[in-house]
């Protein structure tokens, strides 16, 4: 039973620390944001459902054929669009002619280069909707528990049975030392 837990307790620790990795970590150091993709206008390159990492871009530097993301100035809301460039209108102020790669025609209206966020870099299929839904549900009371509260209590739990082993009598040390000598051979032999 308690290998049992302890391979649990260190599954939940792999998976907390991969998760903060590839959503805290990573993002940061590149300097990107991550946006879930909910409007299937990009398929197939980005499917309804994606998960899209964005990079800051000087507009000076956006090319045709490049997939950027923008703040619609025809929409008040906090949609966030990614399209692809068709044009780079350079008139009074640099612009840009955009279309879903769904879409049959262009977008209407063209993106002033102020409004541009980023340039989409990588994109990976599904990841999106897992995300949000545990956005969503870390939200609730039970999902904090589950998330947040469940692998702090494992963290600290784990910690105090190192610290008691630290601090404990010296027969008591030893045996649990020996236990954990037999535990080791066992694990090699498998």
């Amino acid at each position: 039973m308690r290998q049992l837990a302890r391979w649990l307790t260190s599954i939940m620790l792999v998976l907390l620390v991969v998760t903060a990795l590839l959503f805290l970590v990573l993002p940061a150091v590149f300097a990107s944001s991550l946006a879930v993709v909910y409007s299937g206008s990009m398929a197939p390159e980005m499917p309804t459902g994606a998960l899209a990492m964005m990079e800051p871009v000087d507009p000076a530097d956006i090319e045709v054929g490049d997939i950027i993301a923008f703040d619609p100035t025809w929409d008040d809301s906090d949609v966030t669009i990614s399209h692809r460039v068709i044009e780079v209108v350079d008139g009074e102020t640099l612009s840009f002619r955009t279309k879903g790669d769904a879409n049959e025609d262009p977008d209407f209206d063209i993106v002033p280069a102020d409004s541009v966020i980023g340039r989409v870099t990588f994109k990976v299929s599904n990841l999106g909707y897992l995300l949000a839904r545990v956005g969503d549900y870390s939200r609730s009371r039970f999902g904090f528990v589950l998330f947040v509260g469940l692998p702090t209590l494992l963290l600290i739990g784990s910690a105090a049975r190192d610290m008691n082993f630290m601090v404990s009598s010296g027969k008591r040390r030893e045996r649990q030392r020996k236990k954990m000598m037999e535990r080791r051979k066992r694990w090699r032999s498998r």
